[in-house]
């Protein structure tokens, strides 16, 4: 039985999209065992997903890697904690990333990507340059790297959570999730929060294939701030607040009930995409070529000067609520 493991622990979006590779994989080397270690944050992710054989944290199962022999590790952190790691693991042969003398490194099959990273061969300053000036999709750059065919985005949940959570929604409406903020980490991710109001307002205004909008907020426990604001500056009864206490897959199965999502590049994004909604996002600090989107989804991209520079205050000034209905609006258009 040839077994693989992958390594990768987050951000979660990255995890939803790195599983794409799975079926490519699984064809490849004609029905391997794949083993996946990842962070217990990341988990419940790749818990339905059936090409997983096993999966593995710090916290779980960890020990059992270590006894074992890979045929392929396949290391996408660059992190030294999870580096460290992967050095304690037996691997036959290692695509991406891995300690050489105590220091990160990667394999030559993997360049592409690392050279874009925090440990690029090339130093930080050619790795924002090289960030900045790529087309290639992740998506693209992995099936290159790992000599497979993705064929497409998808996301495996529980049936029961999906029935439980969409079943909030009505079909007389047409349901688009708005999830405006990025976490604590990425604030210049985020839609200016009057900005969102006045998208939101005017979103409410809309009719699409004859049924009225609604709009569902999204997020997680750090937007509740941010959506109790909206919540009160917006008077209406086709606004919903989702919560912002939803586990992972509840977040997942609200998201698949939507009939579009407005989102920043974030966790919803790729549950989107995962889950072929039709979705817009938007970008400032980070590069929206990068993302994938399949063919669901339009994105609006920052004017400013900092666009793409993985600053954590990059300007985010340009992306305005016009901007993004005009896309909206251009994107429902051609995709009905």
């Amino acid at each position: 039985m040839f077994n693989i493991l992958i390594v990768k622990f987050g951000a979660l979006g990255d995890v939803v999209r790195t599983s794409y590779v799975l079926p490519g994989l699984y064809t490849k080397y004609g029905s391997p065992r794949i083993y996946w270690l990842t962070s217990s944050h990341s988990f419940d992710l790749l818990r339905f997903n059936p090409y997983v054989y096993s999966i593995a944290t710090p916290e779980l199962n960890i020990d059992t890697l270590r006894d074992m022999t890979f045929d392929l590790v396949i290391s996408l952190d660059d992190e030294t904690e999870v580096l460290n790691i992967v050095d304690t693991l037996n691997g036959k042969e290692v695509t991406g990333a891995f300690l050489s003398h105590g220091k990160p490194a990667y394999s030559e099959n993997a360049a592409e990507w690392f050279d874009m990273g925090l440990i690029s061969r090339f130093g930080k300053a050619k790795a924002d340059e090289l960030k900045k000036i790529n087309v290639r999709e992740h998506n693209q750059i992995f099936a290159s790297m790992l000599d497979i065919e993705i064929a497409g985005p998808i996301f495996y949940n529980s049936s029961l959570t999906e029935q439980n959570k969409t079943s909030l929604f009505s079909g007389e409406f047409f349901n688009v999730g708005v999830n405006s903020g990025a976490g604590s980490r990425w604030l210049s991710k985020e839609l200016l929060l009057y900005e969102t109001v006045k998208l939101i307002e005017r979103l409410l205004l809309l009719e699409v294939g004859g049924r009225k909008t609604a709009v569902y907020l999204l997020g997680g426990l750090e937007e509740t701030e941010r959506n109790a604001v909206i919540r009160d500056a917006i008077k209406s009864d086709r606004l919903f607040d989702t919560g912002n206490d939803n586990s992972i897959l509840e977040f997942a199965a609200i998201i698949k009930g939507c009939d579009y999502v407005i989102t920043s590049d974030s966790l919803a994004l790729h549950l989107a995409i995962s889950q072929k909604v039709k979705n817009l996002s938007f970008f400032s600090p980070t590069s929206a070529a990068e993302i994938g989107t399949f063919g669901t989804g339009s994105k609006v991209i920052s004017l400013s000067d900092d666009y793409c520079s993985y600053r954590r205050d990059a300007g985010n000034s340009s992306i305005t609520a016009d901007r993004i209905l005009d896309a909206f609006l251009k994107h429902l258009k051609n995709t009905q």
